[in-house]
């Protein structure tokens, strides 16, 4: 399956691994010391064999300072955020901060959403 996901275009768990982790400027082996596992379990996550456990994602979203639905999903900080509430035009957020806080103030009700907007007023 990792293959099929790779022919249509989009990238696997362990393929936003790498890029999180070489971004960030880790050697499989610095990010394992980080999380308490092997050289070895980085590169069969990386590599598709295998999958971390779900103790493990806190500490590798904070190792890698990658949300986790970046690292597991692929949405990031230039993933597309669909129209909401009559919004016409597609919005890009410019960075992991912008779109949980997007996302967050959608998830408010009308009234909150209001009162939120009234505190960023000038």
């Amino acid at each position: 399956m990792a293959q099929n996901s790779r022919a249509i275009g989009m990238k696997s768990f362990g393929d936003r691994l790498r890029e999180a982790r070489t971004a960030s400027g880790m050697t499989q082996e610095q990010l394992g010391f980080a999380l308490g596992v092997t050289k070895a379990s980085i590169s069969a996550w990386e590599n598709g064999r295998e999958t971390p456990s779900f103790r493990v994602l806190p500490e590798l979203r904070n190792a890698l300072k990658r949300s986790l639905d970046e690292l597991i999903c692929g949405v990031g900080p230039t993933s597309t955020i669909k129209p909401h509430d009559g919004d016409t035009a597609e919005l890009r957020a410019g960075s992991v901060h912008e779109r949980t806080l997007l996302v967050r103030f959608r998830a408010l009700t009308a009234k909150k959403r209001e009162a939120f907007l009234e505190i960023l007023k000038p």
